[in-house]
């Protein structure tokens, strides 16, 4: 789409500071400066904005922001991922019941990918991650996974904006693509410790009809296992999950489109 006017920086800035509010759930202008490097006096003004609108509330006691019901009106319109939580929800939640770690459920939206259902358990400190989280697309394994199975032109679109060069711990592009292009071929994707230290991963897509819907990951601290064991007790039945949920939404999909 072209663009008629430049970006309006002071509403990117405010919309930063809501993005990471919610990710924080409760956040303190340090905490804020932080993640965002906007100056302390523009978050402020920023946060009172948005408590004037009604998005935001403060804490008197403790000084901190949290959102307020308000934004759910925001998301009202967007429903495109309400069956495929519908759907896949159980599916995660067997997979979990014969496999000790944590999986994740994710869409890819423009840089970035976004959790929209986990089977986490809520006292997993180390492994927990929101719904609503946004991980890095070039460091995730859910990301990688998209980036391996997604429309090329769409890839390269996405490499182009989000990574430099040099990124992903040094590497060129030439690398990620090589390393895309394997992913492509063993059918998964691979996080070795890139996007935490403590954390190893591998990530697979939930594909219809040759498209990637959303995408799916195991999860395993680092200290447990190797990457390699990893890969061994978790890919086979990853796979399988993932296509239990294609099967899924394919059969709805054909429910759907049956006439009345």
């Amino acid at each position: 789409m072209n663009k008629s006017y430049p970006p309006i920086n002071a509403l990117l800035r405010g919309l930063d500071v809501l993005a990471q509010v919610s990710a924080l759930r409760n956040a303190s202008i340090r905490d804020l400066h932080a993640r965002t490097g906007i100056s302390k006096s523009t978050i402020v003004r920023n946060l009172e904005t948005l408590e004037h609108a009604g998005y935001v509330a403060r804490n008197s006691d403790t000084g901190l922001y949290s959102l307020t019901a308000r934004v759910l009106g925001v998301s009202a319109g967007y429903n495109h991922h309400t069956r495929l939580i519908e759907l896949a929800t159980p599916v995660l939640d067997a997979y979990r019941k014969v496999m000790p770690w944590p999986s994740d459920l994710a869409l890819f939206d423009r840089d970035e990918m976004v959790i929209i259902q986990s089977n986490r358990d809520p006292g997993a400190l180390a492994l927990n991650r929101a719904v609503g989280t946004r991980l890095s697309i070039a460091n995730s394994a859910l990301g990688r996974a998209y980036l391996a199975f997604c429309d090329p032109e769409l890839k390269d679109i996405v490499l182009d904006r989000c990574l430099d060069m040099q990124s992903d711990d040094g590497n060129t592009r030439n690398t990620i693509e090589k390393k895309l292009a394997r992913y492509r071929e063993q059918g998964f994707s691979e996080n070795d410790q890139s996007l935490s230290h403590n954390t190893r991963g591998v990530g697979v897509p939930v594909l219809v009809n040759g498209k990637v819907e959303a995408c799916i990951n195991t999860i395993v601290l680092a200290e447990a296992l190797s990457m390699k064991d990893v890969i061994r007790r978790c890919v086979p039945q990853l796979k399988e999950t993932a296509q239990q949920i294609s099967a899924a939404l394919q059969a709805d999909a054909g429910v759907l489109d049956q006439p009345t």
